[in-house]
């Protein structure tokens, strides 16, 4: 008995079963039931639900043409590209693998579909064609084309297409955001775009820490610094906020070239003085600048009042049986004078990192030296550049090297900020750093109100605290605000 061929099969498939529309020929071609695979599932489909399955595109009036045909005895494949007749120009692509027997159709292999049209010799790559990505609420929604889309959205020059989607290995210990290293695979072998990048996906908060989210601080941050912004910070690859606060940040990966910092561990002198350097070609940017005052994104530390008194709260629950009691009392007799530091006039005023601990920095060895590079941007605001100075030693380093080493950073940050204002001397910074050592507690202890209690940030409030109060006691910190210098 004569049976139809595979190749003969494929041709009544397509062009009178699809292209003509005669669904019926189904009980011609394929088995019943004819068994598909897709990605990690086999699907039994009888005559009717293969004949109703196809009904629905057939609604269309799909015109199916093969770019690539081959068949023999009992396989054949189909490399097709597909345009609706309905007046919608629908244009889509794929591969279909069909496996034939006694002159029907017995399985089928389907790749996903895609749009468009296989690319022909000369049809380059367009990535300014793709449209902007939707936001990802986590690291586990991002596929190749999202981080093609992100690259082009961002104005990344990446012309070749990713080949694989790409390799996500989470970092951080992140409660009210998500971080992932993003490693990506392309067709080509010369690689100009990045092959590897840092998302930041920051998830929507309650008003409790201000009226605008850190993570669209953080984004209308690096947005306001720009490409070249006279100090290290990471590459923004693509930036994008929605309306409940859910943020996206692409940027650059430096894991390759820089070590993280380890906020409980803390760092070297050596390292702390490439840290004091960086936020001094930081805060000399935007040293004095009046145009600072509009920008009402930036971060309010007075909405943050109630949140020490929580964080206080909180620590005396939790860890007071690890931490120090004159550390307790510290914490307690700074909470009482803290609106008055908040309002106290800075001598000099300038954008201030507000977060500057240890693990907000990465360390990357350069041509010339140890250079720090500053990231996390979300308490980024207005105010006495001694803040961020104070707030980086009295948390990131051991009170025997802050004794130590901080006197001469101090002097080493006054002379990179000499270069804007002559005026700024020794003794001001001197003034200002104790007037400001409190700002490490003050984070700390707000951070606690909002940190799961888990055995890591057991660990590293008590360390960070135990510090700062440290550094408050040696430079009578809250004598600097009763006095008002």
């Amino acid at each position: 008995m004569a049976y139809r061929t595979p190749r003969e099969l494929i041709e009544v498939y397509w062009e009178r079963v699809y292209n003509a529309g005669e669904v019926e020929l189904i009980r011609e071609v394929c088995a019943d039931p004819i068994i598909r695979h897709d990605p990690n599932c086999v699907t039994p489909l009888s005559h009717d639900e293969q004949i109703t399955r196809v009904k629905r595109s057939v609604a269309t009036q799909p015109l199916f043409t093969h770019r690539v045909l081959h068949a023999d005895d009992r396989f054949v494949t189909s490399v097709w590209n597909m345009v609706s007749r309905d007046g919608r120009n629908i244009r889509l692509c794929g591969i279909e693998v069909f496996e034939a027997e006694l002159g029907r159709f017995t399985r089928c292999w389907n790749s996903e579909y895609a749009k468009g049209f296989w690319g022909e010799d000369g049809d380059d790559f367009d990535p300014a064609a793709l449209l902007p990505p939707e936001l990802v609420a986590s690291a586990g929604a991002i596929s190749a084309d999202w981080l093609q889309r992100a690259f082009a959205a961002g104005g990344v020059v990446t012309p070749q297409r990713l080949a694989l989607e790409p390799e996500i290995t989470p970092i951080g210990h992140g409660t009210t955001s998500e971080t992932a290293c993003l490693r990506a695979s392309y067709n080509s072998g010369t690689i100009t775009a990045p092959r590897s990048a840092i998302c930041k996906i920051g998830r929507p908060l309650t008003a409790a820490l201000g009226s605008t989210s850190p993570f669209e601080r953080e984004r209308q941050a690096y947005a306001l610094f720009g490409q070249d912004p006279g100090f290290r910070i990471p590459q923004v690859y693509f930036s994008a906020t929605d309306d409940s606060g859910l943020c996206n940040l692409l940027l650059e990966d430096l894991s390759a070239t820089a070590r993280p910092g380890d906020q409980i561990a803390g760092c070297s002198l050596a390292d702390a003085e490439s840290v004091v350097r960086e936020l001094a070609r930081f805060h000399r940017s935007w040293w004095e600048k009046p145009e600072l005052e509009q920008h009402e994104w930036m971060s309010r530390p007075l909405q943050l009042l109630p949140a020490y008194a929580k964080g206080a709260a909180v620590i005396a629950e939790w860890l007071a049986d690890r931490i120090p009691a004159e550390a307790i009392g510290v914490m307690r007799d700074f909470g009482a004078v803290a609106e008055r530091w908040i309002n106290l006039a800075p001598t000099r005023r300038t954008l201030i990192h507000g977060d500057p601990r240890v693990d907000n920095i990465l360390f990357e060895q350069t041509p010339d030296g140890l250079r720090a590079c500053l990231i996390d941007w979300q308490s980024l605001r207005l105010g006495d550049p001694q803040y961020d100075v104070a707030y980086f030693l009295s948390g990131s380093i051991s009170p025997a090297d802050r004794r130590s080493g901080e006197r001469a950073l101090l002097a080493e940050y006054v002379r990179i900020i000499a270069e804007v204002d002559p005026t700024y001397t020794l003794e001001l910074a001197l003034d200002s750093y104790r007037a400001n050592i409190v700002s490490g507690l003050w984070l700390t202890v707000i951070a606690a109100a909002y940190l799961e209690r888990t055995a890591h940030n057991s660990d590293l409030i008590t360390t960070l605290l135990t510090r700062n109060a440290s550094a408050v006691s040696d430079w009578d910190g809250l004598g600097a605000i009763a006095t008002g210098k």
